[in-house]
C-alpha cells in the first residue's frame, strides 16, 4: 500500500520533528546540486530539553539533480530516492533488507519499514533556489511515510530582524548556521553558482548583502562571450589553487598564461571585494557607537569571524586571509581588520537544525505554560510594538500584574514599564514569555565619558518643587470573579500570536496609546502600536550636523535634569562627536544617538531651563 505523503509549509509548531523521532533529513536544493543530512536524536529529547545540539547534523552527501528521464521512464519516485541515498539512511526508510533488493525497491518496503519505528512519518525539512528541482522532490518523498516541510524566510529571520522581502531562504539559513557556531554579528560568503555575501548586526538583525556571479560563472561568461578564450572547468580551478598551497607561489599579477591570466583577475576581483565587505561589516556591526548587546541566549562574535560556505567556500576562506592564502599575491596591506575567516560546506543544515530545536524547545516551554494551576503574576514579559521608544527600541517590557477570569476564559493584566497596561489572552502571554526569554531586560546605555575623564556622579535628586513625572492614566482593577464593563462600541481584540488562535468572546482591555484602533470602529485584529511618525530630528543629525553647534541640550543625572551647549562638532575621525558643555562647567562629548535623546529631552524639558536665551 503507497504511504500517505504529507506536504506543507512551515507551521510552527506542528511542523517541528515530534518527541521519540530518531532521524531526520534536511534537503538543501540548489542550482547544481541536492545537498542532504541526516540529523540522528541519540539522547532522550526529555533529558536533554535545553541540549542545542540535539538536531546537529551527523552525515552530509550531495547528489545530481534529479533527471526528468528517470522521473519519465516507469522508474517509481521508491526506486529514485533509493539510489540517492547512502546506505544508513537507505537502511532507516527501506529497511535493511532492501539494500539486497536494489533494482526493485518499492513503496511498500518503506511502509512496512515505518511500522517498526516509534515515529512513522520521517520529518524531511527542504531550504530551496531551484522550484523545479523541489517539486521533483515532493513527488519522490511522497512514495514514503514522511512530513515534507518547505521552510520560507521567517522561519529563520522574520521582518522585525531585518529580513527584507525576497532576501533568498538559503542566504537567511546559512546566516542562522554562522551565528549557531560563532554569535552576532555574523558575516557569511557563499560561494556557489551565484557568490552572496549576507551580515547581521550586534543585535542579531539583518544587515543585507550583496549577489553577483560565482568564480565558474565569471570563467564561464568569459570563455562564451569571447572566442578567443578557453574554458576552464570547476576542477582546474580547485587543482590550481592546491598547486599553489603546496608550492608555496601564489599565482602571479602578471599572468604568463591564458587560463592563469583568467584566472588571477577573477581571484583578485573576489580578494578586493571581500576585504571592502569586511571592513564595511565591522565598521557597521561593531561600531563604537552601538552598544547593544545579542540578543539572550545569542553569543556574541567577539573575535570577528567570517565564515565561507557553498562550493567554491574553500576558495574564498583562502582569498580572505591576510595574505590570500597564498593564492595571489598579497596586496599592500591597509588597516588591520583583525578577523578570522572559517570555512563550513555545511552550514544551511546547522542553520535548518538551529531553527528546529529552537522550536522544538518553545513547544516544550508551551507544554509547561498550559500546565495547570501554575500562576504567571509577577513575571516578566516583552511585546513587539509599531513605533520605537527614545532609545530606538521597539520591544517594551512589562510585568504580568493579574490574572482575570472572564467567562471561564483567563486574561492576563499587562503593565508595561512605560504605564501602559493591557489584558491578553494565554496564547499571547505565551509568545511575550517567550520574547522577554529572548532578548531579556532593555540593555541601559552607559553614561558618555566626559572629555576630562571623570563622570558626572553624585548628583542630588529631584527636589520637592521639581515637576513630577506624569503617570499613565490606568484602567481600574478587575477582581477575578468580575466581568470587565464592556463598551458599547468596543470588539474584542485579537492577541498577537504565531497561532491561529480564534478571537476571544469577551472583550480585552488594549494597551493604551501602544494601538492605532483600540478595539474600535475598524475592528482589525490584532490592534498594533501607533505608527511611528517621521523623526526630523534624526534626519536633521544626519544630513547638518554641524547645524546643532550652539544649541542648547539637555540630560538627566540620577532623577535631575542638567542644562548645556553643544560647542563644537568634530568629525576629523571616527566616531564624530558632538562636544557639550554643560551650565555647571561639566563638560563630555555626544555621539549621534547621545545628541538625539538630549536635544528630545530639552525639548520635552527646555521649558524649565533658566539660560535659554543664551
Amino acid at each position: 500500500m503507497a504511504a500517505e505523503p504529507s506536504s506543507s509549509s512551515s507551521k510552527w509548531p506542528d511542523a517541528a520533528p515530534p518527541e521519540g523521532q530518531q532521524t531526520i533529513l534536511t534537503i538543501s536544493c540548489g542550482n547544481s546540486h541536492i545537498h542532504w543530512a541526516t540529523h540522528d536524536i541519540s539522547s532522550s529529547p526529555n533529558n536533554n530539553a535545553n541540549n542545542a545540539n540535539e538536531f546537529a547534523p551527523s552525515l552530509f552527501w550531495r547528489t545530481p539533480h534529479i533527471n526528468d528521464d528517470d522521473m519519465k521512464d516507469g522508474t517509481s519516485p521508491a526506486m529514485i530516492l533509493s539510489r540517492m541515498l547512502p546506505e544508513s539512511i537507505h537502511d532507516y526508510i527501506f529497511g535493511a533488507a532492501a539494500s539486497d533488493t536494489s533494482n526493485n525497491v518499492t513503496e511498500e518496503m518503506a511502509q512496512d519499514q515505518s511500522q517498526k519505528r516509534a515515529v512513522e512519518k520521517l520529518s524531511v525539512y527542504v531550504v530551496y533556489t531551484n522550484a523545479d528541482q523541489l517539486t521533483k522532490l515532493e513527488k519522490l518523498c511522497a512514495a514514503i511515510p514522511s512530513n515534507f516541510v518547505v521552510l520560507d524566510g521567517d522561519d529563520f529571520f522574520n521582518e522585525e530582524q531585518g529580513r527584507y522581502n525576497g532576501m533568498g531562504v538559503d542566504r537567511l539559513a546559512t546566516l542562522t548556521g554562522a551565528v549557531y557556531f560563532y554569535g552576532h554579528p555574523a558575516l557569511v560568503f557563499d560561494g556557489g553558482t551565484a557568490t552572496t555575501y549576507s551580515a547581521t548586526n550586534c543585535e542579531g538583525k539583518v544587515l543585507g548583502g550583496g549577489i553577483g556571479p560565482g568564480i565558474q560563472s565569471k570563467l564561464q561568461s568569459m570563455s562564451k562571450d569571447t572566442d578567443a578564450l578557453p574554458n576552464i572547468s570547476a576542477l582546474e580551478v580547485k587543482e590550481r589553487v592546491k598547486e599553489t598551497e603546496h608550492s608555496g607561489k601564489p599565482l602571479p599579477t602578471f599572468a604568463r598564461s591564458t587560463k592563469e591570466a583568467m584566472m588571477v583577475d577573477v581571484f583578485q576581483e573576489f580578494a578586493g571585494k571581500g576585504k571592502n565587505v569586511i571592513e564595511r561589516w565591522i565598521e557597521h556591526a561593531y561600531s563604537n557607537d552601538d552598544k547593544k548587546q545579542p540578543p539572550m541566549g545569542t553569543k556574541y562574535n567577539e573575535d570577528r569571524i567570517v565564515t565561507c560556505t557553498g562550493g567554491d567556500g574553500d576558495i574564498f576562506c583562502e582569498l580572505l586571509q591576510p595574505c590570500h592564502g597564498g593564492v595571489i599575491e598579497a596586496q599592500p596591506a591597509g588597516n588591520n581588520l583583525n578577523y578570522q575567516v572559517r570555512p563550513n560546506k555545511h552550514l544551511i543544515h546547522y542553520g535548518i537544525s538551529a531553527i528546529l530545536n529552537m522550536q522544538v524547545l518553545a513547544r516544550r516551554n508551551k507544554a509547561k505554560f498550559d500546565k495547570a494551576g501554575e500562576s504567571h503574576v509577577g513575571k516578566r514579559v516583552a511585546k513587539v510594538f509599531d513605533v520605537e521608544s527614545d532609545d530606538g527600541d521597539n520591544i517594551f517590557r512589562g510585568s504580568v500584574t493579574e490574572e482575570i477570569v472572564v467567562e471561564e476564559n483567563t486574561l492576563y493584566r499587562i503593565t508595561y514599564d512605560d504605564g501602559d497596561d493591557e489584558d491578553v489572552t494565554a496564547e499571547s502571554l505565551f509568545d511575550m514569555l517567550e520574547l522577554y526569554k529572548q532578548h531579556g531586560e532593555k540593555k541601559k546605555a552607559p553614561e558618555a565619558k566626559p572629555k576630562n575623564g571623570k563622570k558626572k556622579v553624585g548628583r542630588p535628586k529631584k527636589n520637592a518643587d521639581s515637576k513630577p513625572k506624569e503617570k499613565a492614566e490606568g484602567k481600574p482593577k478587575v477582581n477575578a470573579d468580575s466581568k470587565p464593563k464592556e463598551n458599547a462600541d468596543s470588539k474584542p481584540t485579537e492577541p498577537k500570536s504565531k497561532a491561529n488562535i480564534e478571537a476571544p468572546k469577551f472583550p480585552i482591555k488594549p494597551a493604551s496609546k501602544k494601538h492605532a484602533n483600540a478595539a474600535g470602529e475598524n475592528d482589525k485584529l490584532p490592534t498594533a502600536k501607533k505608527p511611528k511618525t517621521k523623526d526630523d530630528i534624526k534626519d536633521m543629525v544626519q544630513s547638518d550636523p554641524n547645524s546643532f553647534v550652539n544649541k542648547r541640550v539637555a540630560k538627566d543625572f540620577d532623577g535631575e535634569c542638567f542644562f548645556g551647549k553643544i560647542t563644537k562638532y568634530d568629525d576629523t575621525e571616527p566616531p564624530p562627536f558632538w562636544h557639550v558643555v554643560y551650565d555647571d562647567g561639566d563638560e563630555e562629548d555626544f555621539s549621534s544617538r547621545d545628541l538625539i535623546k538630549s536635544l528630545k529631552h530639552y525639548k520635552k524639558h527646555g521649558k524649565d531651563d533658566k539660560n535659554a536665551s543664551d
